[in-house]
């Protein structure tokens, strides 16, 4: 199984094919406030709760206590903030068995039971029966790849919270500042917050080698595939490294808004005009980083040629950089760096 860049039919996302082009864009997508995103009229309990996102509005008239969490992330953040959803996804891949490990650590320190899995149809779809029978109180998919009509059937069984702006990217101070209105608990989720950033601070204290590394992040290359995806800034695990001292490379910003995904993929013909000193990647085996650095416009792109790369074969790490949560940071960021950390001198 290939996560967390998922290929499968019972994804929500698809492989597209993007194009390669020249367009100037600096940054990842501009967070927004919380005020910006969630705001809350105001009893003292602070119910009905209005949140925006890409599909529109949605107001959570009262304390959810029943949370589904679909896609990455959200689930992270509603157990960091004391709660148990109901239901999750299936995060099985690699060495990681069914329920990322911070959270069901976390879950178990709650004294909760972990929740259940939300099943898919054979067409990929959710299992929306299976949804209904959880009788929700709000579904979050902060960072999912729901379309607007799956939106909507999710809405007919209980308020629904989607993605900002983009499939499968997000900010995480925004995400987890909506979550922490939703759920009535702002000043714990800034919190939270703060906890991350000192501790991502800290990890990047330790590793002054980081600072202005230009790299890449992305994946490996398939059997029969011509391009190489890399992650655009709006992926949370490129600000994750750039918080860590790294520099985004210009080139991959550059493909910002030539695609409303949170990648591009780049022919290998073409790969030689990105700009990177330390290429970062994620694999489902060993053999898959043989097969990436054998091929011979893979072997002499910079980073490869100067054996500045690193790729991550351990999938507990690898879901700890593609959902950085305020519940993965804190656990996995020295791991993160250290491991990182055994592959940058080459870059130097």
């Amino acid at each position: 199984m290939s996560r967390p860049f998922r290929r499968a039919p019972r994804t929500l996302i698809a492989f597209a094919t993007l194009i390669l082009a020249a367009s100037s864009i600096t940054a990842c997508a501009a967070p927004q406030s919380a005020a910006d995103n969630a705001s809350a009229e105001s009893s003292s309990d602070a119910y009905p709760v209005t949140v925006e996102h890409v599909y529109g509005e949605t107001t959570i008239d009262e304390k959810p206590q029943r949370i589904v969490a679909l896609g990455w992330y959200s689930l992270d953040v509603v157990a960091a903030l004391g709660e148990v959803p109901v239901a999750v996804e299936d995060f099985s891949w690699g060495n990681v068995d069914t329920y990322l490990p911070w959270f069901a650590d976390k879950v178990d320190e709650l004294g909760g039971e972990l929740p259940e899995i939300i099943q898919f149809t054979d067409a990929g779809e959710y299992d929306f029966e299976q949804i209904l029978a959880l009788a929700p109180d709000v579904i979050l998919a902060n960072h999912s790849g729901i379309s607007e009509t799956v939106y909507k059937r999710l809405t007919e069984i209980a308020p629904t919270v989607a993605f900002a702006e983009s499939t499968w990217a997000s900010d995480r101070e925004q995400l987890t500042l909506t979550i922490g209105a939703v759920l009535d608990k702002e000043q714990e989720a800034q919190q939270l917050l703060d906890d991350a950033d000192a501790a991502i601070a800290s990890a990047a204290e330790a590793h002054p080698e980081f600072q202005g590394i230009v790299f890449t992040y992305g994946w490996f290359l398939g059997e029969g595939e011509t391009s190489l995806g890399l992650y655009l800034p709006r992926d949370p695990r490129v600000p994750l490294l750039e918080q860590l001292g790294f520099t985004s490379s210009p080139d991959v910003a550059a493909l910002e808004d030539t695609t409303k995904e949170f990648y591009a993929n780049v022919s290998l013909e073409e790969l030689g005009d990105i700009e990177s000193q330390f290429h970062v990647g994620w694999v489902n085996t060993p053999a898959d980083v043989d097969h990436t650095l054998s091929d011979p416009l893979i072997s002499r792109w910079a980073p490869v040629a100067a054996d500045s790369y690193y790729f991550f074969e351990d999938q507990r790490l690898a879901w700890a950089t593609t959902a950085p949560s305020v519940l993965s940071i804190p656990s996995t960021i020295d791991d993160l760096a250290d491991a990182l950390a055994s592959a940058v001198p080459a870059a130097n």
